[in-house]
């Protein structure tokens, strides 16, 4: 499932008033009004029994939510299901590490960087397909 696929089956199935961010760099990618929250979305080609959340995202949804009053949410689509994070419930458990990863998932930039990460067991995620 894409990116878009898995907004519009949130929105179909789950949040019917979910917004996308006005610009792809935004730093999030969806906003629910009646559910308060602040979402950011993945979509992985490859089932992980973890998901990887940069830091930089983290900390940024994090407080960006709490300026809005509103719950942090990261969710992960993968072949073998779609998973929801709630952020703020996590702050404590998470072990952050450095990875040396791609700069961007932009396929013609090839260049790499560390970053700093956390891997999200999908055992700690709700489980909605």
């Amino acid at each position: 499932m894409r990116e878009q696929e898995l907004f519009e089956w949130l929105k179909t199935g789950h949040y019917s008033d979910l917004e996308k961010s006005s610009n792809e760099y935004d730093g999030f990618d969806c906003i629910s009004k009646q559910y308060e929250m602040f979402i950011e979305l993945k979509s992985r080609n490859t089932h992980y029994d973890t998901l990887l959340l940069e830091r930089k995202k983290f900390d940024f949804l994090i407080i960006t939510s709490e300026l809005l009053g509103y719950a942090p949410w990261y969710i992960n689509s993968t072949p073998n299901g779609v998973w929801s994070f709630p952020l703020k419930t996590l702050i404590e458990g998470l072990e952050w590490v450095e990875k040396w990863l791609p700069t961007t998932t932009e396929f013609q930039d090839k260049s790499k960087t560390t970053k700093l990460v956390a891997f999200l067991p999908v055992e700690l995620g709700i489980k909605l397909l």
